[in-house]
């Protein structure tokens, strides 16, 4: 059996600094959106608040993750999905 470690700390509306074992992270976005930017990379996520449906991505590469150097649809897509949910956030935030 494995033990977990995960903490998060509420800095202001719609921003979240996340603690966990293998590092930190910390996330923009209301409830059901956000963008994620941690030791794992960058990650944008949606979700129905309340029905486990959801959709995560990771957005960017880490050096160690570059085999394909070739930018494909999916990346413009994620990307596309990325800007959205930062301005939807700014929206609600303003």
């Amino acid at each position: 059996m494995a033990i977990r470690f995960r903490k998060s700390f509420k800095l202001a509306p719609g921003l979240r600094l996340n603690i966990g074992r293998r590092g930190a992270s910390v996330r923009v976005g209301p409830k059901g959106a956000g963008y994620t930017v941690g030791t794992s990379g960058q990650r944008v996520s949606a979700s129905v608040p309340g029905t486990g449906v959801g959709f995560s991505s990771k957005i960017g590469k880490r050096k160690s993750d570059n085999q394909n150097t070739n930018p494909s649809m999916s990346s413009w897509v994620t990307g596309l999905v990325g800007l959205f949910l930062i301005v939807m956030f700014l929206g609600w935030l303003f």
